[in-house]
């Protein structure tokens, strides 16, 4: 979070700057009475797993402790934004995003190491967590600063989870393996951030800051498999940073 505000912070300051020498050349003076635009956006994520143990977890003895571990991804998308109002705007932003592999780090209990010696101690577990993404979000303008302009956004998405596999997950199963915990094919969650219009001659650069947080249990929970009983709930805390160029 801390380099999070130095970027918000660094944002202003370049926008402000901008705006200032730019004061008797307005850029792209239309751009927000067009009622719709589109664009393209890149974005680099921080994704950090949240874990809620099950009552399971104190009923056996085999696992100490979980680590869930974050991760980083890139976010490649289009943008269509639908004029509400001089203050608001609808925008949906489908993206693909390359999220990397999710861990989560089991530690086993002494007795259990006793009784497996061939076991390892600690076990990473690998989640991979490629997402198609439909988010819905309303935007509040402020006014323009001469090419410069601030924004709030917040709103809902739709996540579809290209690498959970339910069919994988059974085979491993039937050959007396315990796959790791599986994730649900589809998933909400909600956002909200920042962001900041630079008005250049021919485009709009916007970086932005958003946090997004799953609504709802992202795993699929199977109390036959030790890595999923433990656990009761799994969600994910997102935080993005984005740049958005449009026409």
């Amino acid at each position: 979070m801390r380099f999070a505000k130095k970027w918000i912070m660094l944002c202003l300051s370049v926008g402000a700057a901008f705006g200032a020498r730019a004061q008797g050349n307005l850029n792209m003076q239309n751009h927000d009475m067009a009622p719709y635009y589109f664009g393209v956006s890149f974005g680099y994520n921080s994704a950090t797993m949240l874990t809620t143990r099950n009552a399971a977890f104190l009923q056996q003895n085999d696992i100490e402790r979980i680590e869930p571990h974050s991760s980083r991804g890139l976010e490649l998308g289009f943008i269509g934004t639908a004029r509400l109002s001089n203050r608001f705007a609808l925008r949906f932003a489908p993206k693909l995003i390359l999220g990397g592999s999710k861990y989560l780090t089991y530690y086993f209990t002494p007795e259990y190491l006793e009784a497996n010696p061939t076991k390892s101690a600690i076990e990473n577990i690998k989640l991979p967590a490629n997402l198609l993404s439909f988010p819905l979000d309303l935007k509040m303008n402020s006014d323009r600063i001469h090419n410069f302009r601030v924004y709030l956004f917040g709103g809902l998405r739709y996540d579809i989870n290209l690498s959970s596999n339910s069919s994988e997950y059974e085979a491993i199963k039937q050959l007396d393996q315990n796959p790791p915990p599986l994730f649900r094919k589809g998933d909400f969650s909600y956002e909200g951030g920042i962001g900041f219009n630079i008005y250049l001659p021919f485009s709009v650069i916007s970086p932005e800051i958003k946090i997004s947080k799953s609504i709802g249990n992202s795993q699929v929970r199977d109390a036959q498999n030790p890595y999923s009983a433990v656990l009761d709930q799994i969600k994910t805390q997102t935080i993005v940073f984005t740049i958005n160029v449009e026409q």
